[in-house]
């Protein structure tokens, strides 16, 4: 008689073992979760650091943290647009870097919407400085966001440089970790989205009030006036759209005095714009002539505090 070969069972996996996996995998689908939703407070955070060391130009951040709506941030290393994304984190990751400034004066035929994007499929992750401190500067057309149709049907790259002009904002001096997306998002719910044409103007004051940031319209529109209110501690929001600008008008930052007379601007739909120097005469001289919900300069002081 032939033996019979004694074959062993295979081991089933045990319940411990499923009971693992399954841990494991939650584990994996929470960090993924947290990185989604904590990358603006990150950011929020680097720029408090910034605010509270004096002399220092940047702070680590994990690339990993940097994130939103849209996807990671690809780095500017030296400062401005990139292409590539690098996939750095943990310790070795680069720092948010400074724009670096140029000398060159800026043009008034180049501050318009009609503008094409200088660089398409591009991520813009750079501090300014302001008058009220460091600030993340954000471009409508920014590969992140800049398909993304405001309310519904405009695409950001066109018709969204109030929204982003205001996240600049928000995101730096609130408490509130915001993108252009969801300022844009909260402009169409709350009534100052414009179809065709961008925001309604009361945007500038419901939102950034919204935020618990004091901003109030600045009746006295002189260069001399508004070199006042930048050299103590206010950014201004212009609304530009005389001359050789668009008809719908386009929304800017004026963020600081510089020594010569000259200013800084953070231009939403040029990151170029944003890095040379402007006649702040000239600019005063080219805002939109329309009256309506502050227009068409506002100031942006001091967070409100919270009294809650």
């Amino acid at each position: 008689m032939k033996k019979r070969k004694h074959v062993k069972a295979k081991k089933k996996p045990s319940y411990g073992a499923w009971i693992r996996t399954g841990i494991l995998i939650s584990a994996l689908i929470m960090t993924s979760s947290l990185s989604f939703y904590v990358g603006p407070a990150a950011l929020k955070k680097a720029g408090s650091l910034y605010r509270s060391i004096s002399g220092h130009t940047s702070a680590s951040v994990s690339d990993g943290l940097l994130s939103d709506t849209s996807g990671s941030i690809q780095e500017a290393g030296a400062g401005g647009p990139v292409q590539d994304d690098k996939g750095l984190s943990g310790p070795d990751a680069p720092s948010i870097p400074y724009l670096e400034p140029s000398q060159e004066l800026g043009s008034l035929d180049d501050l318009s919407l009609d503008k094409e994007p200088e660089q398409k499929g591009v991520s813009y992750t750079v501090m300014l400085n302001t008058s009220m401190g460091p600030m993340l500067y954000y471009n409508q057309a920014d590969n992140r966001w800049g398909d993304y149709l405001y309310g519904g049907q405009d695409p950001m790259k066109k018709y969204g440089c109030s929204p982003t002009a205001v996240t600049m904002i928000i995101n730096s001096f609130s408490s509130t970790p915001t993108t252009p997306v969801s300022a844009a998002e909260w402009a169409a719910d709350n009534g100052c989205y414009a179809p065709q044409g961008g925001s309604y103007h009361n945007l500038i004051q419901d939102s950034l009030s919204a935020h618990g940031i004091h901003v109030e319209s600045v009746q006295q529109r002189t260069a001399g006036n508004a070199a006042g209110l930048l050299d103590s501690g206010h950014i201004l929001i212009a609304l530009m759209g005389k001359g050789a600008l668009t008809d719908n008008g386009h929304f800017i930052l004026i963020t600081e005095c510089l020594n010569n007379g000259n200013v800084r601007i953070a231009d939403p739909n040029s990151y170029e714009n944003s890095t040379k120097e402007w006649k702040l005469a000239q600019l005063m001289s080219e805002l939109k002539q329309c009256h309506d919900n502050g227009a068409p300069l506002w100031a942006v002081g001091q967070v409100e505090e919270d009294n809650g």
